[in-house]
């Protein structure tokens, strides 16, 4: 769980909309709105006003973005906690929506709890869900709460609904509901309505993020499975580092779309023990078909990551092959390469004596004498002997030092090869044919 300093923040920067709905025989059902957002406001509001003066009473609240504080304070929770007497573990809830600066608890969602206390029952949970950003079209994985109290005695119900932005998709329709703003007319009287509410505003866009998963996958797919080996590759490594995003993204959707469905049950479970109406039975029977959906989603994420795990496992094994293959060349270039330098050493132990003894009698040191017919030396050969035998032993020790500084001399001696740009030329090589790759895209799989 999250430290408490983490959830909230010190100063309200945005509104905290409360909603009363009054009883049915008070204003003919009109509702009123108040959007308060200091520890004053809330207390002065709710000290003055009949605990018992609605019939629903809703608090909404956000953060700044997804991996924000919620923008309220401990404190103003704390207050309207207490004033509704809600229990203690309702503190879990809050504790999912903190701030924090990396993946955690990216895919884990709270459970259904479900209290019961006399005739009050409280439920709250949290759900996870795809939602694409207007401004550059990505997908984000979001979370939302819900806190639902009500007490079958008065058939007086509480919310609290915890957004992870500002306007939120189902903010605007659950407010809309409460005033009776969507379609003009009175909202629907079963406070479970927002349930399913808060669903239909989230869970259809599962249907349309697995969709643009599977678009990614399907040219990855038909270029790995159309690759030849003894042809230049049409795929790299990059092409494996997609493939292996997109398993670990089908997963984190089966993950979610699992839990989901378990929240969906609990909420089908606990509702349907209680005395049931039509709109009741409607609400139930909603849920129950978004569960199904949820099935039928995790399904397909479930399949296409078995085939992104089959994709990148062929692709993997045609890098390692054709890496094998490769090598296998350079093995043969490398053997051809030995016995050429085996032929030139015999060669070169053939004609070594011969000409050593050519560049004896070709100095200086000897001569052919014409009367006698005889060769004659010169008694400074001496030279050529102790010449030889100090450039011999100097040549013998240079060895002898190179054979014990190797790693030094062969780093220096070596040639500077930047990485990067034998990377680039790599990319460029495997990148060949796009012409080609853009028609095996089309081809339905």
């Amino acid at each position: 769980m999250s430290q408490p300093s983490q959830c909230f923040i010190d100063q309200v920067t945005a509104p905290i909309r409360l909603i009363d709905v009054l009883p049915l025989h008070q204003h003919s059902g009109v509702s009123s709105r108040r959007e308060l957002s200091t520890v004053p406001e809330i207390e002065e509001y709710l000290s003055r006003t009949d605990p018992g003066n609605y019939s629903h009473r809703h608090l909404s609240i956000c953060q700044k973005t997804s991996w924000r504080p919620l923008q309220i304070t401990r404190g103003l929770l704390e207050l309207f906690v207490s004033k509704n007497g809600i229990s203690d573990s309702f503190w879990e809830l809050p504790s999912c929506f903190y701030y924090r600066n990396d993946d955690v608890e990216i895919n884990y969602c709270l459970p259904v709890n479900v209290n019961r206390r006399g005739s009050l029952t409280e439920v709250y949970y949290t759900i996870r869900y795809p939602e694409q950003k207007p401004d550059s079209g990505n997908w984000v994985i979001r979370q939302s709460g819900l806190y639902f109290r009500i007490d079958t005695a008065t058939y007086r119900t509480i919310s609290v609904l915890f957004s992870p932005t500002p306007n939120s998709a189902a903010h605007r329709k659950i407010e809309g509901f409460l005033l009776g703003t969507d379609s003009g007319t009175k909202p629907p009287q079963d406070p479970l309505y927002i349930h399913k509410i808060l669903f239909a505003a989230y869970f259809p866009a599962w249907r349309q993020y697995v969709a643009y998963l599977e678009r990614s996958l399907i040219p990855e797919t038909s270029t790995t499975f159309t690759t030849l080996i003894e042809e230049p590759l049409r795929v790299g490594y990059d092409n494996l580092s997609t493939l292996t995003s997109l398993d670990s993204r089908f997963l984190q959707v089966s993950t979610l779309l699992s839990q989901g469905e378990d929240v969906l049950r609990e909420l089908s479970s606990a509702f349907s023990q209680g005395k049931l109406n039509y709109e009741t039975a409607g609400v139930i029977a909603t849920l129950d078909n978004y569960r199904r959906q949820a099935v039928a989603c995790c399904r397909t994420a479930a399949f296409l990551q078995r085939r992104a795990q089959t994709t990148a496992q062929l692709l993997a094994n045609t890098l390692s092959l054709r890496d094998q293959i490769l090598a296998k060349q350079q093995n043969s270039s490398m053997l051809q390469l030995n016995k050429s330098a085996v032929f030139l050493t015999t060669l070169t132990l053939l004609y070594l004596p011969a000409s050593f003894v050519a560049t004896i009698f070709g100095m200086n040191f000897f001569d052919l004498d014409q009367e006698s017919h005889r060769i004659v030396s010169t008694p400074m050969v001496w030279i050529y002997v102790v010449s030889s035998a100090m450039l011999t032993l100097a040549t013998f020790s240079v060895y002898h030092w190179v054979l014990r500084h190797d790693d030094a001399v062969v780093t220096r001696m070596s040639p500077k090869i930047h990485v990067g740009d034998w990377k680039a030329l790599a990319r460029r090589a495997i990148t060949m044919r796009a012409d080609s790759v853009r028609k095996l895209e089309s081809i339905p799989v």
